[in-house]
């Protein structure tokens, strides 16, 4: 099983890097797909678990999009998994 990721960064032109991750990968970081899935949500990270970001700085994007902002309110936000 794959799970899709899209992330936003908002500088000049938003970037949306989208990828697709097997599920034993994030198995083997957060213990399961429940506990990714609240971390997107916004949970805090427990004692010895990787920040979002760096999780998906070790994984290459399967497609990178960029496109004009529509509204700068912050630098990054992750638009949406599952």
């Amino acid at each position: 099983m794959s799970i899709k990721i899209s992330v936003v960064e908002k500088k000049v032109v938003e970037t949306v890097n989208q990828y697709n991750i097997d599920e034993y990968y994030i198995n083997e970081s957060y213990g399961s797909i429940e506990r990714f899935n609240q971390i997107i949500n916004g949970e805090t990270l427990k004692k010895n678990e990787k920040p979002l970001i760096d999780f998906l700085g070790e994984i290459r994007p399967n497609n990178i999009l960029q496109m004009q902002p529509k509204d700068i309110n912050n630098n990054f936000e992750i638009k949406y998994g599952y």
